[in-house]
């Protein structure tokens, strides 16, 4: 339960590190599932007596349904997981100077420990940017800030977990940043003073395609190392199963969406 719990949350706070302002966030939320097809049925209720409110009713149904559905989250991650998994030749053999890791949530007042630290999601890129810098040499510089505007930064929590988790002990980090497209700003930022011309970028599979764009505009040379990929096992998952409504895939399309919103609104800047 406590796993099921944590993993809601990590992916709940995917957000955190992804949206610019809180007006767009909260645009986002409202749009997004589960709030934008609840909305819509709640109009569809309020117009029960026409046709059209009631024609509402039966979409915003079938529209959650659909947002439920695995096969949802195959095609729509299909479409933004773009970038392959780093190979061990790549990784083993690239020119970049640095290793930058960008945050990805809060676990908040942790009880077991007292105090904030990495969401399972961010915990993830953590161990994999420790194990590239134990293969390469390299310095990893966390990107994080506080969204929330309360307790210690994510680059701070990263930072701590990397020394003493990992021992790899972090000189330099972004503790300003809070999305995405700050993370470039202030990173590219950083990198020009340090006189880092390539980089290793570490974040979500989902999420890199709108993370390499932001950093590629601030001039950022880079390296993409995807990770947690989703839907990259279907040969394991029995047909019937992809058409199963499940809360998993629910929460996976809600954040598939969201990266896709997120481009959109990336294009306009």
């Amino acid at each position: 339960m406590l796993i099921c719990k944590q993993t809601l949350y990590s992916k709940l706070n995917f957000r955190d590190n992804t949206v610019d302002g809180l007006n767009t966030q909260l645009i986002s939320t409202l749009i997004l599932p589960p709030a934008g097809p609840l909305l819509i049925g709640l109009v569809g209720l309020l117009l029960w007596g026409t046709s059209f409110g009631r024609k509402l009713v039966v979409f915003s149904l079938l529209l959650q349904i659909l947002l439920s559905l695995p096969i949802t989250g195959e095609l729509i991650f299909s479409t933004l997981q773009q970038h392959p998994p780093l190979s061990r030749h790549q990784i083993q053999n690239n020119q970049a100077q640095a290793i930058v890791v960008l945050g990805g949530g809060r676990y908040r007042e942790a009880p077991e420990y007292g105090s904030d630290t990495a969401s399972l999601r961010l915990l993830s890129r953590l161990r994999y940017a420790a194990n590239i810098a134990r293969e390469t040499g390299l310095q990893v510089i966390p990107s994080g800030g506080k969204p929330g505007g309360r307790g210690d930064t994510e680059a701070e929590i990263s930072a701590k977990i990397l020394l003493q988790d990992y021992g790899i002990p972090v000189r330099y980090m972004d503790k300003r940043s809070r999305n995405t497209w700050e993370n470039a700003r202030n990173i590219a930022q950083l990198i020009d003073r340090l006189d880092i011309k390539k980089i290793i970028l570490i974040t979500d599979a989902a999420h890199m395609p709108r993370a390499a764009d932001a950093f590629r505009r601030h001039g950022v040379q880079l390296i993409p190392a995807p990770i947690n990929f989703e839907y990259h096992l279907q040969g394991e998952r029995p047909n019937y199963e992809r058409f199963i409504p499940s809360m998993t895939a629910a929460m996976n399309n809600s954040m598939g969406l969201h990266e896709l919103l997120g481009l959109f609104w990336y294009s306009l800047k």
